[in-house]
């Protein structure tokens, strides 16, 4: 049997009596920041998240134990410039890197291998809500997404209702 692995002390994440300050000391020395962390995906050895706060797409290579940056919104030049509200990921069995806006423009924007940006959905009439819960069908033909707050509200609209679940056919060679 091998010894136990030599790990830092553990420090709390969230302190109990004060949960909405902010929580400094409870961050190890070596550890990094980072604005409003989001959606999250492991594909083949990389870990792509979201930043909310700067709208920024991260990609951690865990063997090579890199990070680097595949969209940041603030330096995005057209026709890359398409993606903000960065939240929600899925990423497909091609790589394609699937974002969800939370405000935005209501969409759902790819990020193809190549690093160029497609939208590939949009939502209108629901600007208060966000899209969440991207998944396929085990075949892959069909899309599923939420917008959480879409749908009749009590008062006849459509806006800050109880959620809306979308299902998309997927073109024949997509």
């Amino acid at each position: 049997m091998s010894p136990a692995p030599d790990w830092p002390p553990a420090h709390p994440l969230v302190d109990a009596q004060n949960p909405h300050e902010p929580q400094h000391q409870n961050r190890l020395p070596e550890s990094s920041v980072f604005d409003g962390g989001e959606g999250v995906w492991y594909f083949q050895g990389i870990v792509y998240f979201a930043t909310k706060g700067d709208d920024r797409i991260w990609a951690i290579d865990v063997e090579a134990q890199t990070i680097e940056v595949i969209y940041d919104r603030a330096t995005a030049e057209a026709p890359n410039d398409i993606l903000s509200g960065v939240d929600n990921l899925f990423v497909t069995a091609q790589g394609d890197v699937l974002v969800a806006e939370d405000g935005g423009d209501m969409q759902v924007v790819v990020i193809l291998p190549d690093r160029t940006l497609k939208p590939l959905l949009q939502v209108t009439g629901q600007d208060a809500s966000e899209i969440a819960g991207i998944a396929f069908s085990p075949d892959g033909r069909r899309m599923y997404f939420s917008s959480d707050r879409g749908g009749r509200n009590g008062l006849g609209g459509f806006t800050n209702g109880l959620g809306m679940i979308y299902e998309m056919t997927v073109p024949e060679g997509v």
